[in-house]
């Protein structure tokens, strides 16, 4: 089997890739190791990879799955950020793990995810699949933005305030949750509308069914708004332009920790209870 190892770039990460680079050579798999580097726009070949092991946190696993999730190939991913709701396994751990992946004892999980379109004039351009969320909000020195939200093709409100998320199940505990959306299970489908600081106190985050197709249409003065996906990727919006989420025909194949639940995380993170 073919392992590719996509590995933060911090040194703590670099060394844990280290130690399960050279586990996998010892149990006889084929491993390449490649550093994700943000300032550097090469991406590392996938020709025969089987398995993406995600070393770094919840960003690293962000940009992992875009970079697979047209191929199919199913990602795990180890912790060395500071969240850890992606990326799942500790490090004591991740060897056990691991077995459990290759043997087939671990069957992936099936994460939707979202596709974003951006019209802009007479031209709709794709800009990819994203984990995570879709978000247009006000840049730096803009007081507040504002847009109109259709689903549907049928408009339902305007926000005025400093953005908009649509989320993913997936996404509902990053973004969406600090501007106070509701978390949802992970293996749920759905899309999640969420403003952000709205002026108009009675906007409210919205859950949809996962087939709508939702419109963020910027309708304020160019360059005062702002596109983010995936908090990793973005720029800058005219007047006029419109942002466009569907739920993505490719899905994030992920493999959860076996001795975490999903509440478990949650308890964790949120220190609930």
């Amino acid at each position: 089997m073919k392992i590719l190892l996509f590995v933060k770039d911090t040194q703590s990460a670099k060394e844990t890739a280290d130690k399960v680079k050279e586990f996998l050579k010892q149990i006889g798999a084929e491993v390449e190791l490649f550093v994700n580097r943000r300032e550097c726009e090469e991406k590392p070949s996938l020709e025969g990879v089987k398995l993406l092991i995600v070393v770094g946190g919840d960003g690293t696993f962000l940009a992992g799955a875009r970079l697979v999730a047209k191929h199919s190939i199913p990602i795990l991913g180890v912790n060395e950020g500071r969240f850890g709701f992606l990326t799942e396994v500790e490090r004591h751990e991740m060897e056990e793990v691991i077995r459990h992946v290759l043997d087939g004892s671990l069957k992936p999980q099936k994460r939707m995810m979202l596709s974003a379109y951006l019209r802009r004039g007479d031209s709709e351009s794709y800009m990819g699949d994203y984990l995570n969320d879709v978000v247009v909000s006000k840049e730096s020195l803009a007081r507040m933005v504002e847009i109109e939200i259709s689903v549907q093709e049928e408009m339902v409100l305007r926000v005025y305030g400093d953005g908009a998320i649509v989320s993913s199940p997936t996404g509902s505990t990053a973004y969406a949750l600090s501007a106070g959306g509701p978390i949802i299970y992970p293996l749920s489908e759905a899309l999640l509308f969420v403003p952000i600081c709205p002026h108009t106190l009675s906007n409210r985050p919205l859950l949809l069914p996962a087939h709508f197709e939702i419109k963020l249409t910027n309708l304020s003065p160019d360059h005062m708004a702002y596109l983010t996906l995936d908090g990793q990727e973005g720029m800058s919006l005219k007047k006029g332009d419109t942002v466009i989420v569907r739920k993505s025909e490719n899905y994030c194949l992920m493999y959860a920790n076996p001795k975490r639940s999903f509440f478990s995380i949650l308890r964790e993170k949120l220190r609930w209870g």
